[in-house]
């Protein structure tokens, strides 16, 4: 059976943390109205998850299981991965189900941003990408291309977290300016 552990503000049921089979998390937790699909297992730890939202770990390629949880449909979701090709094949794949799934910094400034911190790609895909924006779409056409050099990566756990806080905020907000 596929699997899906996530995190949710205070606790779920008394859990700090679930992993539970995705055919038995049949409907969203109560309260919660925005998810965070996050790649990578130190940065879903670390997340810090705001009131209303849950947080996932996507686990990079595994992020197919979520598939099965139909409700992530109604939910606002957010996904962050790292800023190499293969994140951006990830989030692609994501939204084959989910496509009002937003990104979260996975975009060119962020990138810049972290310069310091930029790693090389041990094995880039080039693979054709339909589902990004086109803000994501040329990031990724750069990172092919090697347009700030060959094969730059940026993982998210090299992300600041002041940058990861602001995000968060910024996402609450607009969900405050929706109702």
């Amino acid at each position: 059976p596929g699997y899906v552990r996530f995190r949710v503000p205070g606790s779920f049921r008394g859990f700090s943390e679930l992993s539970v089979r995705t055919d038995e998390l049949t409907a969203i937790p109560d309260g919660i109205t925005r998810a965070y699909v996050i790649e990578n297992e130190i940065t879903y730890l670390a997340f810090p998850v705001p009131a209303s939202a849950m947080v996932i770990f996507g686990g990079g390629y595994a992020v197919s299981v979520l598939e099965a949880l139909g409700w992530l449909g109604t939910l606002d979701v957010a996904y962050w991965g790292d800023i190499d090709t293969h994140g951006f094949a990830i989030l692609n794949r994501l939204r084959h189900r989910l496509p009002h799934a937003r990104s979260m910094l996975m975009d060119r400034d962020t990138l810049l941003d972290h310069r310091d911190h930029w790693t090389i790609e041990p094995s880039p895909t080039a693979v054709a990408l339909d589902h990004l924006a086109s803000g994501e779409s040329a990031l990724y056409a750069d990172l092919i291309s090697n347009t700030y050099g060959r094969s730059v990566r940026l993982e998210q756990e090299r992300v600041s977290f002041s940058a990861v806080e602001k995000a968060v905020a910024a996402g609450d907000n607009s969900l405050a300016g929706a109702g």
